[in-house]
């Protein structure tokens, strides 16, 4: 029987680029900042598939063909977590016509202190919750209190303390 021997470091991921990437398995360590959340919360959840309407671009037998073990039951044990009954990824969710997605504008430094937030200014809020947590394409989590047609007010709870011109923006589920 063959052995095999890692070396170190071992989360250490060598692109086909050149570049590489750490792999973490977050149950076994959560990274700074995302303390509140579990495995099964950090993104879509079942229980937010609840309240969209079977129509448009996803219907019943679209759900059903790429989940065919999915029950009501998934959604009344499972509901704040993104993996089902049978242990798969539930990632059917709203487009980014109802999901909250934006982008920044402008670069634009971050305060990473809850008592002095920063005012975000973004192309628009109107798909976000009134309150609530983003995540960017530069990975930084924010917490934001308020909302306008056009701006955030938050601050960085873990990430970099800087948002580039156009980093995504997109609404994160957070703690219950």
């Amino acid at each position: 029987m063959a052995e095999l021997q890692l070396a170190s470091p071992y989360n250490e991921v060598l692109k086909r680029d050149g570049t590489t990437i750490l792999v973490e398995n977050f149950q076994q360590r959560v990274p700074e900042g995302f303390e509140p959340f579990t495995s099964g919360n950090a993104g879509f959840q079942l229980r937010s598939f609840e309240k969209y309407k079977f129509e448009g671009d996803i219907i019943i037998e679209d759900v059903s063909r790429a989940f065919p073990s999915l029950a009501i039951r998934d959604f009344e044990e499972r509901r704040l977590s993104s993996i089902t009954m049978n242990g798969a990824k539930f990632n059917i969710g709203p487009s980014a016509m109802v999901m909250g997605l934006t982008f920044a504008d402008g670069l634009q430094p971050l305060s990473a202190l809850s008592t002095d937030p920063t005012t975000i200014n973004v192309d628009n809020t109107s798909n976000f919750d009134d309150s609530g947590w983003l995540f960017t394409s530069s990975r930084i989590l924010i917490k934001y209190t308020e909302k306008t047609a056009t701006t955030f007010t938050g601050y960085v709870v873990s990430g970099p303390s800087t948002l580039n011109n156009n980093d995504e923006l997109v609404q994160f589920s957070g703690p219950e």
